[in-house]
């Protein structure tokens, strides 16, 4: 079934193959928790007992309350799946109250570590300093998710018009506006990176195949070890930061939704929360009663 389960998630819900990827995890580990802890190796005749005590096991392990709500919601989700593809008589999921999340701000990189972190000098002399470099300009540039870094192709930037086609979750389109900078690294790229194709990868390894997820986690997070002090250290800080720079310098929020692709505002609102963290700063360091 939980084959299934993945090809409703890639196909019907649409949605990336890495988060279709934590989805299956996530049920793996429920399917691992079934069979040690309680005995069951039926999926469908899980109860709500057996939900609460999973939650349980995870907190006594240390699990942070964001990674169990996730949890949470892929078994609603599988549940909902199984009653109408299996005839599942119950949902046990429902009616688990979610855990109470800790508020986090993630802090942005400042103007500064971003200097440092695309400071030229900062890459080998090769092929792949090239490269590392540019993906790094491009995720900072465009405020790119990691999958849409990767799928980016060539076919899908148009320097003559000044843009760029990002597929976003669920296949979602929006066109970009490209930065003058950019275009001119984006065609320094070209001299060592050379066109193998409209389709190809714009971002790719010396075979001409895609870049894993976990090599562009390696190459940010490294990158970031001698340039910032910024806890979180993954290719989101990028795009993190590319929202609170914008919303900084007096952007429109709707305008940061459209080039995030955020589906809602919502989503987009947490920029305002880290934005106010400096303005409180400033406040405080240039207020004459402040001082």
């Amino acid at each position: 079934m939980l084959e299934s389960y993945a090809e409703y998630l890639a196909l019907e819900r649409r949605l990336s193959p890495a988060t279709v990827e934590a989805y299956v995890s996530d049920m793996g580990q429920w399917v691992v928790f079934l069979e040690w802890h309680v005995g069951l190796e039926d999926l469908l005749e899980a109860d709500r007992s057996h939900v609460r005590a999973w939650v349980a096991n995870m907190v006594d392990r240390g699990m942070d309350a964001r990674s169990v709500n996730r949890k949470l919601s892929t078994l609603r989700s599988f549940y909902r799946f199984a009653e109408q593809s299996a005839g599942a008589a119950r949902n046990p999921a429902l009616g688990i109250p979610a855990l109470k999340e800790k508020k986090r701000l993630v802090r942005a990189l400042t103007t500064d570590e971003v200097e440092a972190l695309l400071d030229p000098n900062l890459f080998p002399a090769t092929r792949e300093g090239q490269r590392d470099q540019f993906l790094l300009f491009t995720l900072y540039a465009f405020g790119l998710r990691r999958a849409e870094l990767i799928g980016l192709k060539h076919s899908d930037v148009d320097v003559r018009e000044g843009t760029i086609r990002v597929v976003g979750k669920r296949n979602k389109e929006r066109q970009l506006p490209v930065l003058p900078a950019w275009a001119e690294a984006y065609g320094a790229y070209l001299l060592v990176w050379p066109l193998l194709g409209p389709s190809a990868p714009v971002f790719s390894s010396d075979s001409g195949k895609s870049l894993s997820p976990r090599l562009v986690y390696r190459v940010v997070h490294s990158y970031l070890q001698g340039t910032s002090t910024v806890e979180t250290k993954s290719p989101h800080i990028l795009r993190h930061t590319f929202a609170t720079h914008l919303l900084d310098m007096g952007a429109d929020l709707s305008a940061i939704r459209s080039l995030l692709g955020h589906a809602n505002l919502s989503a987009t609102q947490i920029y305002t929360h880290a934005s106010m963290e400096q303005l409180k700063r400033v406040y405080h360091q240039s207020h004459p009663k402040g001082r």
